[in-house]
């Protein structure tokens, strides 16, 4: 069986959405006025949308660029706060709270930033609209920035009401003070039935989605990569680790997606946003942290490194994805990315990557400072991709994208910043990577990944295998309760451990652990990939003597080609021309972590031996030629009887998989079928009886 991968993190999330509280970006709550702000009559902003620019012609500027950042929304710059603008209410229990309505006809969506947001502890601030039932928020003094600005997601509709209540006798008064509202003219989110956090496929229909079995092997650095929304503008990052693996929030994106520090604040990073299932379009954009600061960047060349406000808490599953500096030519690549908005993509291309300079009518970056994808065997990469990582086959980062000509409808040509490049061209810290992934200067050329939650020995195991499963406490705990997931032997258990776990079953397992010190739990979650072994299966298409031979095997994970003229390949699905006519044994073998499996076929160049034609004899049905097992432009064709006489012809093109022959009238006997496929002729000989 083939896989159909689930997102852990989106079932971690519905399963502990209680738990929302400990988590950013809200904190819970009801806004006091929702149920009534119909009959309110809130002061009411009204955004300029006449004076907006023309999208005709902004559409058609996004559409020669070649970066692969994506503006989804109209900025309007605004100067509301809670003292020049908005309405004051008072409570019978002597609270006050504020309110303001922004209006912007004709938004999908609206989102706001706030240039100054300081809450007193106790304060709640709240998003909502008159008909959509989502409630964002509420917003903290725990969402309190060092900048002062802090940015809302959007929300579904083109109005929104702010509602802030105070509390009663305020060590402070809030200071708020709104600045932007950006108006969503493309409705790059797909919001539908009023749920912000729920969306459509919004990519090309070539695009993977990263739980399908193509992204069997990337389960673990999927949770790394993030969608972000800044200024009216969307793209994707990667949660990066440094020399000490300390946790420190370094996100990894590209120089044209965010240079500048205004940018970085009001930024919104949304993890594991992803389809459930291969075939899903929707996926959950509840876990999201606001704010950043601006590490490095440079113009000259391609890349941004942000540190985000907050460590992402323990339910959004973070994992802080390693890196390779060293420049060596990686023999195949793979890039995870929310194209177009979309939940989370996977990309691969089974070719090296090639040396290239990146230049387009906004940028001129360094020479030879990136990597070329000529072309990716499966999936794209679109608008919203940018910033998005380039993994080797050791699943480290060797680049971010920039962008290119690549889509759906031809899928060539796009181009990733060297990670190497970025390192430590120039020397000023604001400027290169090393200064904030090294910090100790250790020189290290290669670092894997971190894993700060439950620590597994394998991220993929074999039915029956053994897997070790641990925490690094740091402290002793009062109890622990443990349970390791479906078919696993023990179950569950309630020792510190580690812990040594049998698996019965194939699938996603999901390991939790529960643990408390006197009042307080805390939660720990993760994933494990448990696979059967592999059965190697292969098909094949071919056109006088090149074959394209596909994988038809399940649980593969691994794959060597071997064609029988001393030729051999390491792609799933590779073409190969041969030099000579006729017989060739191909094997393929296949594997996992269960072991190596092959299967051998006999192929022949011929086609006359891969035309197969049945029934043969006939009697009283019609006769068939497969097509299938053939490459072709054009097939004309002729019957004749054994005086030479033609009794039937045509023609098929190449979309055909079948010539019927209706015999059914001809008298018994033997006929000569005469095949000519694009210049090569094939004789069969047909018995009706």
């Amino acid at each position: 069986m083939r896989y159909t991968l689930i997102s852990f993190s989106i079932l971690v999330f519905f399963l502990f959405s209680g738990l929302a509280s400990l988590a950013q970006i809200s904190h819970g709550g009801y806004p006091y006025f929702k149920k009534t702000a119909s009959q309110m009559k809130f002061e009411t902003v009204l955004m300029p949308v006449e004076k907006m620019f023309n999208l005709k012609s902004e559409r058609a500027s996004e559409s020669r660029s070649r970066l692969k950042h994506a503006k989804f929304a109209h900025e309007f710059i605004v100067d509301k706060t809670s003292e020049n603008s908005g309405t004051w209410t008072v409570l019978s229990t002597g609270q006050r709270v504020w309110n303001l309505a922004i209006a912007s006809p004709g938004a999908y969506s609206l989102s706001i930033v706030f240039e100054e947001f300081r809450l007193p502890k106790g304060g709640k601030l709240f998003v909502y609209n008159y008909t959509n039932d989502t409630v964002l928020g509420a917003y903290t003094e725990k969402n309190n920035k060092t900048s002062g600005r802090f940015a809302i997601e959007p929300l579904a509709g083109d109005d929104l009401i702010i509602e802030y209540i105070e509390p009663i006798n305020p060590e402070f008064d809030a200071e708020l003070k709104l600045g932007k509202v950006y108006h969503d003219f493309k409705n790059i989110f797909r919001i539908m039935d009023s749920k912000s956090s729920q969306v459509k496929s919004a990519s090309g229909a070539c695009n993977v989605n990263v739980n399908c079995p193509e992204g069997l092997n990337w389960q673990v650095e999927k949770r790394a990569v993030c969608h972000i929304t800044y200024g009216g503008f969307i793209a994707s990052g990667t949660l990066i680790n440094n020399s000490k693996k300390d946790g420190r929030p370094y996100i990894l994106t590209a120089h044209h997606v965010i240079h500048e520090e205004s940018l970085a604040q009001q930024a919104i990073f949304y993890f594991n946003y992803e389809a459930e299932t291969c075939e899903g379009t929707m996926g959950s954009k509840s876990q999201s942290i606001s704010g950043s600061n601006l590490r490095a960047t440079t113009n000259r060349l391609d890349f941004t490194l942000l540190e985000m406000s907050s460590i992402p808490p323990s339910i959004y599953q973070p994992y802080y994805a390693g890196w390779d500096r060293s420049g060596s030519i990686p023999n195949q690549t793979v890039c995870i990315h929310h194209p177009s908005g979309d939940v989370k993509k996977i990309s691969m291309d089974q070719d090296p990557s090639g040396t290239a300079t990146y230049t387009d009518s906004d940028y001129t970056f360094d020479t030879n400072t990136h990597w070329h994808i000529s072309n990716w065997e499966w999936g794209t990469t679109e608008g919203g991709s940018s910033g998005s990582p380039l993994f080797d086959t050791q699943h480290r980062i060797i680049g971010d994208l920039t962008g290119g000509d690549a889509n759906c409808s031809n899928s060539v040509d796009d181009y990733f910043a060297k990670f190497s490049s970025s390192w430590d061209t120039y020397p000023a810290k604001e400027n290169q990577l090393k200064h904030w992934l090294d910090p100790d200067n250790t020189g290290v050329f290669v670092l894997d990944g971190y894993n700060p939650s439950i620590q597994l020995n394998k991220d993929i195991a074999c039915v029956e295998s053994y897997v070790e499963v641990s925490f690094n406490f740091g402290m002793d705990y009062d109890s622990y309760s443990w349970n390791f997931g479906a078919g696993a032997t023990p179950s569950a258990s309630t020792e510190k451990g580690p812990h040594t776990v049998q698996y019965s079953t194939s699938g996603v397992k999901q390991v939790s652990l529960v643990y408390s010190l006197g009042e307080v739990s805390e939660n720990e979650f993760t994933s494990l990939v448990v696979v059967d072994e592999t059965e190697p299966e292969f098909t094949y298409l071919f056109k006088q003597k090149s074959f394209d031979f596909r994988d038809a095997s399940k649980n593969a994970l691994t794959y060597l080609w071997n064609f029988g003229d001393g030729q051999t390949s390491e792609l799933m699905n590779p073409n190969h021309e041969y030099q000579n006519s006729g017989q060739y044994l191909v094997n393929l073998t296949v594997g996992n972590v269960c072991g190596d499996r092959s299967i051998t076929k006999n192929i022949n160049t011929s086609y006359g031996a891969e035309l197969e034609v049945y029934p043969n004899p006939s009697k009283n049905v019609k006769t068939r030629v497969d097509l299938n097992a053939v490459l072709f432009n054009r097939i004309d064709w002729w019957l004749y009887d054994t005086r030479g006489a033609e009794r039937l012809s045509g023609f098929v093109s190449q979309y055909n998989a079948f010539i019927d022959l209706d015999l059914r009238p001809f008298p018994a006997g033997i006929y000569i079928l005469k095949l000519d496929i694009d210049g090569s002729i094939v004789n069969r000989k047909v018995v009706v009886l």
